[in-house]
C-alpha cells in the first residue's frame, strides 16, 4: 500500500508497490474490500441482503433509533473539523428544516453534506434490537445467510439475513467476551472455553484451557489464539477432529486482561489493560518486544501491512513501524479528546483505506483516511461501540454498550443519505 500523504515523511517510509485491486487485507484475518459503484475486486464474503422489503419490515425499529443516526459519515470540511475539535459535533437528526442542536450549530445535515467534499459514506439502515447488555462480537460466516451477535447478557442471537429477524437465541451460561469468524466457523469466547460452531456442517467444538473469561481472539489458517482476563494467551491447533481440544501452548507475560490480538505475517501482537503491547514471534512463540509508550490501558491493536496501529484510554492512536533492527518504533501519534476503545480497518478498491476509531465513554466512531489521518466523519450510536464488522457488499455492523446492533450501508456520494428512504 503506497504512502503518499504528508504522513510519509513522519513515518520515514518509501513508496511501496500498490496491492492488486481487491486483494488488500487487514490483519489478523481477511477484511473485505468495499467495491466501488462501477466495479472492483471480487467479494470474499456473501453480501447481507437487506432489500427494500426488509427495510420496511424493520421500519418500526428504524424510527426508534437515536437522534442523528441517519447522518452519513462524510469527510469533514475545515470548518467542521475545527468545530469538532472544540467539542461541537453536530448530532441532531434531519426531522425538520434548520433544527437547533443543543451545541448551537444551526447547520442541517443536508447543509453539512453540501459543504463536504466526500467520496461517499455510510447510510444508516436499521437497528436490530434484542440484546440487553453490551454487544461483544458480530460474525457473518462464509456461505451463511445468518448473522451472529454475542453480548454481555450471556446470549448469542442469530439473525436471518433475508428478513432481518432474530430466529434463535442461544444462552451461553455466562458473559460472551468476544466473537470472531473464520470461513464457515464462528468462535465464541466465554468463561473458561472457546466454543466453535461450523455453520456449514453443524459441527461444534469446545476448546478447553482458559481459567477465566476469553476477552479477545485471532486466528491463522492453523492456529487459534485467545487472550484471557488473567493475562495469558492460549493457542490451539485448528481445525481439529476432536470434540474437545486442549491448548498446545500458553503465552504468559501480561499482568492484566489481554483485550486485543492481531496477527501479521511473522508476529502476534497483544494489547492489554496493563498498558503494554507485546510482540510474539510466530516461530519460536517467544516475546520479542514489549512496548511501554501508552500511558493507559491498551484497548485495541490492528496490523496494517508492515505497520501496527494501537489505541488506548490515554486518548491516542499510535502508528508503529519496524526499524532496521526489526523492533517496532512509534512513528506517529494521533490524539483525540476521549480515550479510544476499538480500531477497525476498511479497504476501498483504488482508494485510501479507512480507519474506524470508537471513542471510550462516547457515542461516536471517528472515521479517518490512512495514512494521513484526515477526518472522514462520524458515526453515532446510543453508547460506546465495542465491536465493528464489515461485509464484502459494503454493509457495516456496529454493536454498542446498550445492546443495540446497527446496520449501515456504504453509499456513493451521489446517493441520498437518509435512513427512511424505503419506509
Amino acid at each position: 500500500m503506497p504512502i503518499s500523504s504528508s504522513l510519509a515523511a513522519r513515518l520515514r517510509t518509501g513508496h511501496s508497490p500498490a496491492p492488486a485491486p481487491g486483494r488488500a487485507r487487514w490483519s489478523p484475518y481477511a477484511r473485505p474490500s468495499v467495491p466501488e459503484p462501477c466495479g472492483g475486486g471480487k467479494a470474499s464474503r456473501p453480501t447481507l441482503r437487506l432489500d427494500p422489503v426488509t427495510t420496511r419490515l424493520l421500519g418500526p425499529v428504524q424510527k426508534a433509533v437515536l437522534s442523528g443516526s441517519s447522518r452519513r459519515a462524510e469527510p469533514d470540511a475545515p470548518e467542521a473539523s475545527a468545530r469538532r475539535r472544540r467539542g461541537n459535533d453536530m448530532t441532531s437528526p434531519k426531522p425538520e428544516p434548520k433544527p437547533k442542536p443543543a451545541n448551537g450549530d444551526d447547520r442541517t445535515p443536508v447543509e453539512e453534506k453540501r459543504r463536504s467534499s466526500g467520496e461517499g459514506g455510510f447510510v444508516f439502515l436499521c437497528a436490530l434490537a434484542g440484546h440487553t447488555e453490551a454487544i461483544s462480537g458480530i460474525s457473518l460466516p462464509l456461505g451463511s445467510d445468518k448473522l451472529y451477535s454475542g453480548g454481555a447478557d450471556g446470549s448469542v442471537r442469530i439473525w436471518d439475513c433475508n428478513s432481518g429477524k432474530c430466529v434463535d437465541v442461544i444462552k451461553m451460561g455466562g458473559k460472551v467476551g468476544c466473537m470472531i469468524t473464520h470461513g464457515p466457523w464462528v468462535f465464541i469466547g466465554i468463561s473458561k472455553s472457546v466454543e466453535a460452531w461450523n455453520t456449514k456442517t453443524g459441527m461444534k467444538l469446545s476448546l478447553q484451557g482458559p481459567s477465566s473469561l476469553v476477552c479477545s481472539m485471532a486466528i491463522t489458517d492453523e492456529m487459534l489464539f485467545a487472550g484471557t482476563r488473567d493475562g495469558r494467551i492460549m493457542a490451539w491447533k485448528f481445525p481439529s477432529k476432536e470434540s474437545k481440544i486442549e491448548p498446545v501452548f500458553i503465552l504468559s507475560g501480561h499482568q492484566r486482561p489481554v483485550v486485543s490480538l492481531s496477527i501479521s505475517a511473522r508476529r502476534l501482537y497483544s494489547g492489554s489493560l496493563d498498558k503494554t503491547i507485546k510482540a510474539w514471534d510466530l516461530t519460536t512463540w517467544q516475546c520479542v518486544q514489549t512496548l511501554f509508550e501508552h500511558k493507559a490501558a491498551v484497548t485495541s491493536v490492528l496490523c496494517w501491512d508492515e505497520k501496527l496501529l494501537s489505541c488506548s484510554l490515554d486518548k491516542t492512536v499510535k502508528v508503529w513501524t519496524l526499524s532496521e533492527s526489526g523492533n517496532l518504533q512509534a512513528k506517529y501519534t494521533h490524539a483525540e479528546e476521549h480515550g479510544l476503545r476499538t480500531l477497525f480497518g476498511m479497504h476501498r478498491v483504488g482508494k485510501t483505506p479507512v480507519l474506524f476509531c470508537s471513542l471510550h465513554n462516547s457515542n461516536c466512531i471517528r472515521l479517518f483516511n490512512l495514512p494521513s489521518f484526515d477526518g472522514m466523519g462520524t458515526l453515532l450510536s446510543k453508547k460506546e461501540v465495542r465491536t465493528i464488522e464489515l461485509t464484502a457488499g459494503g454493509l457495516l455492523f456496529t454493536g454498542d454498550c446498550s445492546g443495540e446492533l446497527k446496520v449501515w450501508r456504504w453509499a456513493p456520494q451521489d446517493q441520498e443519505a437518509v435512513a427512511d428512504v424505503h419506509s
